[in-house]
């Protein structure tokens, strides 16, 4: 299956991610001056025996003198399960309209393995100044993505004011694999090149003693081939409305991506020096979707090292403009999807992690992501279908050595 952007600016890690559990990569303040080595493993599961993803991340952060720093990380991700294909008519898709719509799934032999590697530089100008340097390479069989990002950071104001930006570049291809006699091979006229920018303005603002603003701005630039090579769209036609066609989802070959973040942080010095964190975020983009994200996280230092983060998110969408579960009548640009990231919903979220930090050197980490998607959860419009609701949880453990 395919992978996402490998994009992965630094400074925008602050932003909310399309999925919650998965724990925005963290830009080192100031020069390391020990080794860490980071591993984690998640495991996340969709409803309904769907998609599982077995996640193996390791990295390692040196210093290189008062300066310098160097990072490698690793990644491993491996996919099993069945995703769905299209909607169709019938129990099994096909059938009279009578029968009602029916979700049809992909194969449940789907098995799938993405390794990802990258190396990233930081340099510390001064205690004021960071810049960062960021290439790697994320692959599967269906897949491959080559990137870099840069990225800077200076501190104002008697370090009451950061200003970071970053731009960050991918050039990706993507096909689809079929089944030819029990082999793997590539489906011929299938995929094609894909080619990313994306940049980002930020500013943090320390407000007083114990409380901080943020304010990010994403920008977006995709063009190429943006359609899923495995998912299907049922279009009818009007010269023969008794057999419709199943077609190729189709997108627009090029998207522009807007998105705005806004994030209140308060501590609670009597709490134990608990924080607040609230996030906000908007986002658009040309293929018709507008999106709303409100998250909230609780961080409680307990006793002896032990933490405990709660958090809660709600996510909403519209619908794109070339969605339906099915059409009704062909679209006069060719732009069909039936893609149930594309439709409109709403999403639930929440999750907890608890972490304890041991002499200093050990920090030691496990939390759990629950979501649910519904069709009805909703506030943005547009089209969608309660056959496209489910349910996924994720488990995760981490450690973080530093010597």
């Amino acid at each position: 299956m395919a992978a996402t952007d490998s994009i992965k600016l630094a400074a925008l890690t602050a932003a909310a991610l399309a999925l919650p559990g998965l724990a925005p990569e963290a830009r080192a303040d100031a020069p390391q001056r020990a080794v860490s080595l980071d591993t984690n493993f998640s495991r996340y599961e969709e409803s309904a025996g769907r998609m599982r993803v077995d996640i193996y991340q390791s990295s390692m952060t040196i210093p290189l003198g008062d300066r310098f720093s160097i990072k490698a990380n690793g990644v491993k991700d491996v996919v099993t399960g069945a995703s769905p294909v299209a909607v169709g008519y019938g129990p099994s898709g096909y059938g009279p309209r009578s029968a009602g719509q029916s979700l049809i799934m992909s194969s449940a032999s789907i098995y799938d393995v993405r390794d990802e590697v990258d190396i990233g530089v930081n340099y510390f100008l001064d205690d004021k100044t960071t810049l960062g340097l960021d290439l790697g390479r994320s692959s599967e069989n269906d897949y491959t993505s080559d990137f870099f990002n840069i990225d800077g950071r200076i501190e104002l104001n008697d370090k009451k004011t950061t200003l970071a930006t970053g731009y960050g570049y991918a050039s990706d291809k993507v096909w689809e694999m079929v089944d030819d006699n029990g082999e793997k091979v590539k489906s011929p006229g299938v995929g094609g090149a894909k080619y990313t920018h994306q940049g980002m303005l930020g500013v943090t603002q320390v407000l007083d003693k114990d409380s901080l603003a943020q304010l990010n701005l994403t920008y977006t630039h995709s063009e190429g081939f943006l359609s899923d090579p495995y998912k299907y769209a049922l279009v009818y036609n009007y010269s023969n409305p008794y057999f419709p066609d199943f077609v190729r989802d189709s997108r627009p070959g090029h998207r522009d991506q807007f998105a705005v973040l806004l994030r209140y942080v308060r501590n609670f010095s009597a709490l134990n020096a608990a924080a607040l964190h609230a996030d906000y975020r908007f986002y658009s983009d040309s293929f018709g979707i507008d999106a709303h994200t409100f998250e909230l996280t609780w961080i409680q230092p307990i006793v002896y090292g032990v933490e405990l983060r709660p958090r809660l998110r709600y996510y909403a969408q519209n619908s794109a403009d070339f969605y339906q579960p099915v059409f009704e009548a062909p679209r006069a640009d060719g732009n069909y999807s039936s893609d149930y990231r594309m439709a409109g919903f709403g999403a639930i979220s929440g999750g907890i992690q608890l972490t304890n930090e041991v002499l200093g050197h050990l920090r030691v980490a496990g939390g759990v992501d629950f979501y649910q998607r519904r069709q009805d959860y909703g506030i943005a419009g547009g089209t969608g279908t309660s056959l496209d609701n489910y349910s996924f949880s994720m488990y995760s453990v981490s450690l973080n050595l530093k010597f």
